[in-house]
């Protein structure tokens, strides 16, 4: 009898691109069944036991960090402006008493809190809305947006936005890590952990490939798409990425978004060393 397929779970966005392509692409043997969704319901589907590893919205692992372990080496990750972020707004900053809010975002809702209650000193109420900045605009003083619902839709144009993750950076000096593929532990095993990170080594060494494949699907230009996944948005998860997390996390629970400081715990890259017999 062959083995289960593990299920993964990816958020159907552009900036996934890179890091499933190797396993969407069977380019080497792996045992995932490869799941698209928003990452809302990711993390939802995930905390039920009906996936085994999906790449989750950072806050989404805070929430629930006790139960879950990070894949090292891997997420979404900007060090400046990312362009798929942003907070539009009709009037002054500092006069903002409401956000519509794309109901697809987790982590960028509470970023949102968070810088604009550090850098212009407001609290406002947020209210969930499809990602329509018109129609938000209308209902509320600010309008969250993300993913490709930023980067490509047009109307727009010429309107007052921050892009948070630059602003995140400007205020801290660290990278803002937006997702990471997380999982229960014990849910895969080291050769799963090594598939993960294999897939996203081989989504960045074919970089124009993966890029061609998403102008075409996106029917966008070629050097949008190539300077949003490498200028804009990175994917290796280091120490100061690391670093980046623990300060947003800190700051999520000063300001009420999180119950408890959460603690980064990963899936180890190798078999542990087995403890040697007691000479006693």
């Amino acid at each position: 009898m062959s083995e289960r397929k593990k299920k993964l779970g990816a958020v159907s966005f552009l900036n996934t691109k890179p890091l499933i392509y190797g396993i969407e692409k069977n380019l080497f043997p792996h045992n995932f069944e490869l799941i698209k969704a928003i990452p809302s319901s990711l993390a939802v589907e995930l905390n039920a036991g009906k996936l085994d590893v999906a790449l989750i919205p950072s806050i989404a692992y805070a929430k629930n960090s006790p139960s879950l372990r990070i894949v090292p080496e891997c997420g979404i990750i900007a060090h400046g402006a990312v362009n798929s972020i942003r907070l539009y707004f009709n009037k002054n900053l500092k006069s903002i008493r409401s956000v519509a809010v794309d109901i697809s975002s987790m982590t960028s809702v509470v970023l949102t809190k968070i810088i604009l209650a550090e850098r212009f000193e407001v609290k406002p109420g947020f209210i969930a809305a499809m990602p329509d900045v018109e129609k938000m605009l209308a209902s509320a003083d600010a309008a969250l947006v993300i993913g490709d619902s930023a980067l490509f839709k047009t109307e727009s144009v010429g309107r007052n936005y921050l892009d948070l993750a630059e602003e995140w950076n400007d205020m801290t000096g660290l990278p803002f890590v937006f997702a990471v593929w997380a999982g229960r532990q014990g849910a895969i095993d080291l050769d799963d952990t090594q598939a993960i990170i294999s897939s996203k080594n081989l989504g960045l060494d074919n970089i124009d490939v993966v890029c061609r494949e998403a102008a075409a699907e996106y029917d966008a230009d070629f050097n949008l798409v190539k300077s949003y996944l490498t200028d804009n948005i990175q994917f290796n998860l280091g120490d100061e990425e690391i670093a980046g997390m623990k300060q947003y996390f800190e700051l999520a629970y000063y300001h009420g978004a999180l119950e408890y400081l959460p603690s980064l715990n990963f899936y180890p890259l190798e078999e542990a060393a087995e403890e040697s017999p007691s000479l006693n």
